[in-house]
Protein backbone atom coordinates (compact mmCIF):
# COMPACT_ATOMS: atom_id res chain seq x y z
CA UNK A 1 0.00 0.00 0.00
CA UNK A 2 2.87 2.38 0.91
CA UNK A 3 4.65 1.65 -2.38
CA UNK A 4 1.46 2.32 -4.33
CA UNK A 5 0.91 5.58 -2.46
CA UNK A 6 4.45 6.72 -3.20
CA UNK A 7 4.08 5.76 -6.84
CA UNK A 8 0.77 7.63 -7.09
CA UNK A 9 2.43 10.70 -5.62
CA UNK A 10 5.23 10.49 -8.17
CA UNK A 11 2.67 10.04 -10.94
CA UNK A 12 0.78 13.10 -9.73
CA UNK A 13 3.97 15.14 -9.88
CA UNK A 14 4.59 13.92 -13.40
CA UNK A 15 1.10 14.95 -14.45
CA UNK A 16 1.60 18.28 -12.74
CA UNK A 17 4.80 18.79 -14.71
CA UNK A 18 3.07 17.97 -17.97
CA UNK A 19 0.26 20.36 -17.03
CA UNK A 20 2.77 23.15 -16.42
CA UNK A 21 4.34 22.64 -19.83
CA UNK A 22 0.97 22.52 -21.61
CA UNK A 23 -0.19 25.59 -19.72
CA UNK A 24 2.94 27.48 -20.75
CA UNK A 25 2.48 26.46 -24.38
CA UNK A 26 -1.17 27.54 -24.35
CA UNK A 27 -0.37 30.90 -22.77
CA UNK A 28 2.51 31.47 -25.20
CA UNK A 29 0.23 30.67 -28.13
CA UNK A 30 -2.28 33.28 -26.97
CA UNK A 31 0.47 35.86 -26.45
CA UNK A 32 1.85 35.21 -29.93
CA UNK A 33 -1.62 35.62 -31.42
CA UNK A 34 -2.07 38.94 -29.64
CA UNK A 35 1.38 40.02 -30.84
CA UNK A 36 0.37 39.30 -34.45
CA UNK A 37 -2.84 41.29 -34.03
CA UNK A 38 -0.95 44.23 -32.52
CA UNK A 39 1.59 44.14 -35.35
CA UNK A 40 -1.21 44.10 -37.92
CA UNK A 41 -2.77 47.10 -36.20
CA UNK A 42 0.59 48.89 -36.29
CA UNK A 43 0.93 48.23 -40.00
CA UNK A 44 -2.61 49.44 -40.61
CA UNK A 45 -2.02 52.62 -38.60
CA UNK A 46 1.11 53.29 -40.64
CA UNK A 47 -0.87 52.98 -43.86
CA UNK A 48 -3.59 55.24 -42.45
CA UNK A 49 -0.95 57.89 -41.72
CA UNK A 50 0.22 57.80 -45.34
CA UNK A 51 -3.37 57.98 -46.57
CA UNK A 52 -4.09 60.98 -44.32
CA UNK A 53 -1.12 62.85 -45.81
CA UNK A 54 -2.12 61.96 -49.36
CA UNK A 55 -5.71 63.05 -48.76
CA UNK A 56 -4.44 66.29 -47.25
CA UNK A 57 -2.35 67.00 -50.34
CA UNK A 58 -5.29 66.38 -52.66
CA UNK A 59 -7.64 68.52 -50.59
CA UNK A 60 -5.08 71.33 -50.37
CA UNK A 61 -4.57 71.33 -54.13
CA UNK A 62 -8.33 71.44 -54.65
CA UNK A 63 -8.70 74.36 -52.25
CA UNK A 64 -5.89 76.23 -54.00
CA UNK A 65 -7.46 75.66 -57.40
CA UNK A 66 -10.85 76.82 -56.14
CA UNK A 67 -9.28 79.97 -54.69
CA UNK A 68 -7.45 80.66 -57.93
CA UNK A 69 -10.67 80.24 -59.90
CA UNK A 70 -12.50 82.59 -57.57
CA UNK A 71 -9.75 85.18 -57.87
CA UNK A 72 -9.77 84.88 -61.64
CA UNK A 73 -13.53 85.32 -61.78
CA UNK A 74 -13.29 88.42 -59.58
CA UNK A 75 -10.67 89.99 -61.80
CA UNK A 76 -12.63 89.22 -64.94
CA UNK A 77 -15.77 90.76 -63.46
CA UNK A 78 -13.96 93.88 -62.32
CA UNK A 79 -12.19 94.29 -65.65
CA UNK A 80 -15.49 93.95 -67.48
CA UNK A 81 -16.85 96.78 -65.36
CA UNK A 82 -13.85 98.97 -66.13
CA UNK A 83 -12.42 98.75 -62.60
CA UNK A 84 -8.70 99.24 -62.18
CA UNK A 85 -7.32 96.01 -60.68
CA UNK A 86 -4.04 97.18 -59.15
CA UNK A 87 -5.21 99.64 -56.52
CA UNK A 88 -8.02 100.66 -54.25
CA UNK A 89 -10.84 98.38 -53.21
CA UNK A 90 -10.33 96.11 -56.19
CA UNK A 91 -6.86 95.23 -54.99
CA UNK A 92 -8.17 94.76 -51.43
CA UNK A 93 -10.74 92.26 -52.67
CA UNK A 94 -8.11 90.27 -54.55
CA UNK A 95 -5.77 90.25 -51.54
CA UNK A 96 -8.58 89.07 -49.28
CA UNK A 97 -9.41 86.22 -51.65
CA UNK A 98 -5.76 85.20 -51.87
CA UNK A 99 -5.39 85.31 -48.07
CA UNK A 100 -8.53 83.21 -47.54
CA UNK A 101 -7.28 80.68 -50.05
CA UNK A 102 -3.89 80.47 -48.31
CA UNK A 103 -5.57 79.98 -44.92
CA UNK A 104 -7.78 77.22 -46.28
CA UNK A 105 -4.82 75.41 -47.81
CA UNK A 106 -2.75 75.76 -44.63
CA UNK A 107 -5.64 74.53 -42.47
CA UNK A 108 -6.16 71.46 -44.63
CA UNK A 109 -2.46 70.58 -44.52
CA UNK A 110 -2.29 71.13 -40.75
CA UNK A 111 -5.26 68.83 -40.12
CA UNK A 112 -3.77 66.16 -42.39
CA UNK A 113 -0.45 66.36 -40.55
CA UNK A 114 -2.24 66.12 -37.19
CA UNK A 115 -4.09 62.98 -38.28
CA UNK A 116 -0.85 61.48 -39.56
CA UNK A 117 0.89 62.19 -36.25
CA UNK A 118 -1.96 60.51 -34.38
CA UNK A 119 -1.64 57.43 -36.57
CA UNK A 120 2.16 57.42 -36.11
CA UNK A 121 1.64 57.46 -32.35
CA UNK A 122 -0.67 54.48 -32.72
CA UNK A 123 2.06 52.69 -34.66
CA UNK A 124 4.46 53.19 -31.74
CA UNK A 125 1.89 51.99 -29.22
CA UNK A 126 0.98 48.90 -31.24
CA UNK A 127 4.65 48.10 -31.84
CA UNK A 128 5.29 48.29 -28.10
CA UNK A 129 2.26 46.10 -27.44
CA UNK A 130 3.46 43.51 -29.94
CA UNK A 131 6.93 43.49 -28.39
CA UNK A 132 5.45 43.03 -24.91
CA UNK A 133 3.27 40.14 -26.14
CA UNK A 134 6.26 38.42 -27.75
CA UNK A 135 8.22 38.79 -24.50
CA UNK A 136 5.27 37.40 -22.55
CA UNK A 137 5.15 34.40 -24.89
CA UNK A 138 8.81 33.64 -24.21
CA UNK A 139 8.26 34.05 -20.48
CA UNK A 140 5.26 31.69 -20.59
CA UNK A 141 7.32 28.94 -22.21
CA UNK A 142 10.14 29.43 -19.70
CA UNK A 143 7.69 29.57 -16.79
CA UNK A 144 5.99 26.36 -17.90
CA UNK A 145 9.32 24.58 -18.16
CA UNK A 146 10.43 25.82 -14.75
CA UNK A 147 7.10 24.81 -13.22
CA UNK A 148 7.44 21.35 -14.71
CA UNK A 149 10.99 21.01 -13.42
CA UNK A 150 9.93 22.11 -9.94
CA UNK A 151 7.01 19.68 -9.93
CA UNK A 152 9.15 16.76 -11.03
CA UNK A 153 11.96 17.51 -8.58
CA UNK A 154 9.46 18.00 -5.77
CA UNK A 155 7.75 14.73 -6.65
CA UNK A 156 11.04 12.87 -6.72
CA UNK A 157 11.98 14.27 -3.34
CA UNK A 158 8.62 13.32 -1.80
CA UNK A 159 8.85 9.83 -3.30
CA UNK A 160 12.32 9.39 -1.83
CA UNK A 161 11.14 10.59 1.59
CA UNK A 162 8.21 8.18 1.59
CA UNK A 163 10.47 5.36 0.48
CA UNK A 164 12.93 6.12 3.25
CA UNK A 165 10.09 6.23 5.79
CA UNK A 166 8.83 2.84 4.65
CA UNK A 167 12.34 1.44 4.78
CA UNK A 168 12.94 2.83 8.27
CA UNK A 169 9.65 1.40 9.49
CA UNK A 170 10.52 -2.02 8.08
CA UNK A 171 7.64 -1.99 5.59
CA UNK A 172 9.98 -3.05 2.78
CA UNK A 173 11.76 -5.83 4.64
CA UNK A 174 11.05 -9.24 3.22
CA UNK A 175 8.91 -7.77 0.44
CA UNK A 176 10.72 -9.95 -2.08
CA UNK A 177 11.83 -8.75 -5.47
CA UNK A 178 10.39 -6.86 -8.41
CA UNK A 179 10.32 -9.93 -10.65
CA UNK A 180 13.65 -9.12 -12.26
CA UNK A 181 15.80 -10.36 -9.44
CA UNK A 182 16.17 -6.88 -7.87
CA UNK A 183 15.17 -6.58 -4.23
CA UNK A 184 13.10 -3.65 -3.02
CA UNK A 185 15.99 -2.70 -0.76
CA UNK A 186 18.25 -2.44 -3.80
CA UNK A 187 15.75 -0.24 -5.68
CA UNK A 188 15.21 1.85 -2.54
CA UNK A 189 18.92 2.60 -2.28
CA UNK A 190 19.17 3.47 -5.97
CA UNK A 191 16.19 5.81 -5.89
CA UNK A 192 17.28 7.48 -2.70
CA UNK A 193 20.66 8.22 -4.25
CA UNK A 194 18.98 9.56 -7.41
CA UNK A 195 16.51 11.72 -5.52
CA UNK A 196 19.27 13.08 -3.36
CA UNK A 197 21.23 14.06 -6.47
CA UNK A 198 18.13 15.67 -8.07
CA UNK A 199 17.44 17.75 -4.99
Amino acid sequence: MGVASAAMGAGGSLLGGVGSILGGISEASQDKYEARIAQQNANMAGRDADVALDQGDVAAQRAYQQGAQQLGAQRAQMAANGVTLNNGSALDVQNATAMTTGQNVAGIQYNADARAVDYRNQVVNFDNEAAADRKAASSAIFGGAMGAAGSLIGGASQFADKWDDMKDSGALEGAGSDGNGQSWDSWSQRYSNYAGGAG
